[in-house]
């Protein structure tokens, strides 16, 4: 064993998290970074790696890569695991700039891998959705697939669907499914309460759109199909979330606010609000331009509520039409088609069968899963090679 590290945060957390697997006889240390609690989505992921002895730990800032560094020089087994590559060159100025951030990045990981670090990469986007500098992005994300003994794929059809942009080897790929967020949030208003706290009449139709206000998640094109929905029966549009600073989301909550078949919240849901919303709502939408995983879905499911998706990517894969109805992306026509054959999902059995989904989505069952394979794949694991990748375009 080599000398003990300096004692900073993240080395005192670390100490802590170890306590709970001390019994164990082949104790891991899992630093998972960026780190987000709004989002109960790693919490979940991670909620039964004690069983397997996996201490998973937080890692803000990238900075703490350095104390994780000196946790590995002394023999402890550490892993790194990365989700989302967004913060990298998100303050890029430049396309060189871009690069150059993702240079600094890259180097701080291979000083980790050199004393024996290993790296683990949850693929959650094809590309960030705020890119500016594609091919920057691109490359990045080749070269942390390059880097990673085991990718983490959420969908079985990840490599097709990011393989314009880069590859993900796929003798490194590790399937398992994003949970649902059972037992995540609360859930103990009616459907009767819950409309009367919107100001939602009982027998409106209700197609909901639930997330951050972002104009990757297609709320225009949206509000265009939602125009040439035959007017047949009383119906709500209801977008809730909040707004992210981009062009075009102030014009988006405008537009919306002034149509009177529109309902729009657009604020930061407290967790406990939640419920109000999907349990007011019909149909829930997602009328995602490009989309892999989707958070938002699974919110829909845990709920019970049927959903409209885009065919063909990631989200498809997780629906079926007992309980979903699929839309072409960028066609008009496909989206206001779905929306209008949307109330052939309101019956019961249509939400049985979203809950269905859900539950086979168990989000205990699937992180001991996730723990267990971890563990499989990386027992004599060698590092994985770091080329640089080509540049793209």
């Amino acid at each position: 064993m080599g000398r003990a590290p300096a004692r900073g945060t993240f080395t005192i957390e670390a100490a802590k998290a170890l306590r709970a697997v001390a019994g164990h006889d082949d104790p891991l240390l899992v630093a998972y970074h960026p780190s987000y609690t709004t989002n109960p989505y790693q919490a979940l992921l991670y909620g039964a790696a004690h069983d397997e002895g996996i201490a998973p730990i937080r890692m803000p800032r990238m900075a703490q890569l350095k104390e994780l560094k000196a946790l590995q020089g002394t023999g402890l087994a550490t892993i790194l695991h990365l989700h989302w590559l967004h913060p990298v060159q998100r303050d890029a100025t430049s396309e060189a700039d871009a690069r150059r951030r993702g240079r600094a990045f890259l180097d701080a990981i291979d000083g980790y891998l050199a004393v024996g670090g290993r790296l683990v990469w949850t693929v959650h986007n094809i590309l960030p959705h705020e890119t500016r500098y594609e091919g920057a992005e691109a490359d990045l994300h080749a070269a942390v697939a390059a880097r990673s003994q085991v990718i983490h794929v959420l969908t079985a059809g990840t490599p097709d669907l990011v393989a314009p942009y880069f590859e993900l080897p796929r003798d490194r790929l590790l399937h398992v499914p994003h949970p649902s967020y059972r037992g995540a949030y609360a859930d103990d208003v009616s459907r009767l309460d819950a409309r009367h706290q919107l100001g939602l009449m009982p027998d409106e139709f209700v197609v909901a759109a639930v997330g951050a206000i972002r104009a990757y998640k297609g709320l225009d094109e949206l509000l265009d199909a939602w125009q040439d929905v035959p007017g047949d029966r009383p119906r709500r549009l209801l977008i809730a979330g909040a707004p992210v600073d981009e062009p075009g989301t102030e014009a988006l909550i405008e537009r919306a606010a002034i149509d009177a078949r529109v309902l729009i919240d657009a604020r930061k849901l407290p967790a406990d609000e939640m419920q109000v919303f999907l349990r007011a709502t019909d149909v829930a939408v997602l009328p995602y331009r490009r989309a892999l995983n989707s958070g938002a879905l699974m919110l829909a499911l845990t709920f019970g509520v049927p959903v409209i998706v885009p065919e063909g990517g990631g989200l498809a894969e997780v629906v079926d039409p007992s309980f979903a109805r699929t839309f072409t992306v960028g066609d008009r026509a496909s989206l206001t088609a779905a929306l209008a054959e949307a109330p052939s999902l309101a019956t019961p059995e249509a939400r049985n069968a979203a809950a269905e989904a859900a539950a086979r989505l168990d989000p205990h069952d699937l992180s001991l899963r996730f723990a267990r394979d971890l563990r499989a794949r990386l027992r004599g694991a060698d590092r994985a090679p770091a080329p640089e990748p080509a540049a793209h375009g």
